[in-house]
Parts: structure tokens; sequence; C-alpha cells
């Protein structure tokens, strides 16, 4: 009796995985303001290398989060697919372009306890 309430009380910390997507909109919000440390801090391990660029990508442009509304779609075991609509705003040297964000979905990976940004599927 004592292991099944174990159990149960580990599968009730587990956090859910609709948290996927508020994890994957903070990512985008940290993306948007180049914020390395941030990005990564929300990163699965394997996304760290990935997170680094992705936050020098926008480093010299103005960009800013247009409409962006996460959800979780699916989710088995410990992996879970983020969709997203809404865009990102860059603008450089005078110039806009829109990013829009309903054209690939987001991996999110149970990772230390926390749902993090994995990559794109």
């Amino acid at each position: 009796m004592a292991a099944l309430l174990v159990a149960l009380a580990a599968c009730s910390s587990a956090p859910d995985a609709s948290t996927a997507a508020k994890n994957v909109e903070a990512y985008l919000q940290a993306r948007t303001k180049s914020n390395v440390e941030q990005m990564i801090s929300m990163s699965c391990s394997a996304w760290e290398p990935t997170a680094r660029i992705e936050a020098t990508s926008f480093q010299s442009m103005e960009a800013k989060l247009d409409g962006v509304v996460c959800t979780t779609s699916g989710s088995e075991g410990s992996s879970a697919t983020v969709m997203c609509t809404g865009k990102i705003i860059t603008s450089y040297n005078g110039e806009s372009r829109d990013w829009r964000l309903d054209q690939r979905p987001f991996v999110s990976a149970l990772e230390g306890g926390e749902w993090r940004m994995c990559g794109y599927k």
C-alpha cells in the first residue's frame, strides 16, 4: 500500500503537458530579446547549442511577438508537440519581416522535472 501511495504521489507531481506550451511561449519571448541565458535555461540539454545560435540570430534586429498563442497538441511520455499561432516580427535597417510560427510544430521534452524547448518537427 505504501508503495502505491508513493507511486501516485510521484505521478501527481509530474508537470502537466499543457505547461509545455507555456515554456515554448516564454522561449520565443526570450528569443525576441536575444536572451541566451534564459533560452538555455528553457531548453533541453540537446537543444542548448541551437538555443545559442537562435539567440544570436535576432541580436541585430528589433524583434517582437505578435498574436502568439501556443497550445500543446499532443504528448507521449516525456515528449510533447506544441503548436503556435502568431508571428515574430523583425525589423532591420528599415525593413520588416514576419516569421510565422504556425508553419512547424515545436518539440518539448520533459527533462529535470520541467518541460523544455527541444526543437522543431
